[in-house]
């Protein structure tokens, strides 16, 4: 076992605790299997939950068969709109496509059963809310860990949306935790993380600080905590923290955690103005947070995380590629335009286009980062994390 030791202040426990803890996040054991796993209450709401995640599976592997696209290009093609690069906008990209009676038909279904998704997940909370509030009502002041709620915290604009279509965003419904984390871990993820599996992946596969201490680690836009509480199981003995604007998710990322017995912190703050000391974390990771922000916002978070690392911490981004990452190939067709304003118009992401074309890295470097674009990958989808670590 790799064991990397926490040194540096109160989070440095007993001896007989692991400095690390190394887990398999494809192979789990029956243990993590039992305590992670995600099931409604009733067998209507996990059957609604196991349709909609067959249909989305079946919908996405046919969106990419072969014939499918021979049929969009076809369409295509009879009006006058060759295959390859196209000098129009996306959003003209996907009003072409929508003229495609098979294309308008795949994008009603696709957006339904996500639609569909979040209904049932809805129904099951709010139809028997009094239970679910009276659940988080006794652990909100309980331990392993605590939880910080901010009532008069002023959200800003870029958070109020319904992201993902969402019915109330992550700040607008009392249980948008429960909803976020049961509707996608049941039916969005396609059975890749029934056990947070993919959480587990994240934070195993996050890199460490070069001399190995690693004593604070912080988690931004954490949602409902299934990073938060992974970070927390491979580094024990570290003071682990998860931070979102959304009330509703902290406060259930902390009744869950209060569940699972793991001893994490929860605050409802802004990722661009923590309550945090300079040079506190040893690691701080965020997952697809920077495209659910304005340009304004984006800039800011960056220098915060700057702020509160140490020298010689390292911060682990992960989130889609954008101009300035070698890898990232700007769709230049229709079909690839079109797909990306049917990311940012119908899955409700007002921000992604900007976020796809700001040239991340340089803002990375610019706030004082060293930025390694080859950092480690996250072994559920093979995709390299971005890794910033702060000059010693």
């Amino acid at each position: 076992m790799n064991r990397v030791v926490a040194l540096r202040g109160e989070s440095a426990a007993s001896p007989e605790v692991p400095a690390e803890v190394r887990i398999d996040p494809s192979r789990l054991p029956a243990e993590l299997k039992a305590r992670h796993a995600v099931r409604f209450p009733g067998l209507d709401a996990n059957s609604h939950q196991d349709f909609a995640r067959g249909f989305k599976a079946w919908l996405a592997a046919d969106w990419q068969k072969p014939e499918a696209l021979a049929q969009r290009e076809r369409a295509l093609a009879m009006r006058g709109f060759p295959p390859g690069e196209t000098p129009l906008d996306y959003a003209s990209a996907f009003k072409v496509l929508m003229e495609d009676p098979v294309y308008a038909a795949r994008m009603r279904l696709q957006w339904s059963i996500h639609d569909l998704m979040w209904d049932r997940a809805m129904r099951a909370f709010h139809g028997d809310a009094d239970a679910y509030l009276r659940a988080m009502e006794a652990t909100d002041h309980s331990g392993p860990g605590s939880l910080t709620l901010r009532p008069d915290l002023e959200i800003p604009n870029y958070a109020r949306h319904e992201i993902h279509r969402q019915p109330g965003g992550f700040v607008g419904d009392p249980f948008a935790g429960w909803v976020y984390h049961y509707a996608l871990s049941l039916a969005h993820y396609g059975g890749h993380n029934d056990h947070d599996e993919v959480f587990f992946h994240i934070a195993q596969s996050h890199p460490v600080p070069a001399d190995n201490v690693v004593a604070r680690i912080l988690d931004i836009g954490c949602g409902p905590g299934q990073s938060t509480t992974a970070f927390k199981q491979r580094f024990p003995r570290a003071e682990v923290w998860g931070l979102d604007v959304g009330g509703p998710m902290v406060r259930y990322a902390h009744h869950r955690a209060v569940k699972l017995g793991i001893d994490v912190h929860f605050t409802q703050d802004l990722a661009e103005a923590t309550p945090f000391p300079d040079a506190h974390f040893d690691i701080v990771n965020d997952y697809i947070v920077f495209h659910e922000t304005n340009l304004d916002a984006m800039r800011k978070i960056v220098k915060e995380v700057y702020r509160i690392l140490r020298p010689g911490g390292v911060f682990g981004h992960l989130d889609a590629f954008t101009a300035g990452h070698p890898t990232r190939r700007p769709p230049n067709d229709l079909q690839g335009k079109a797909m990306l304003w049917n990311i940012y118009r119908n899955n409700y992401e007002p921000f992604y286009l900007d976020y796809s074309e700001l040239d991340f890295p340089s803002v990375l470097r610019e706030a004082g980062f060293q930025v390694d674009l080859d950092g480690p990958p996250v072994l559920w989808n093979g995709r390299p994390r971005t890794v910033a670590t702060k000059p010693v």
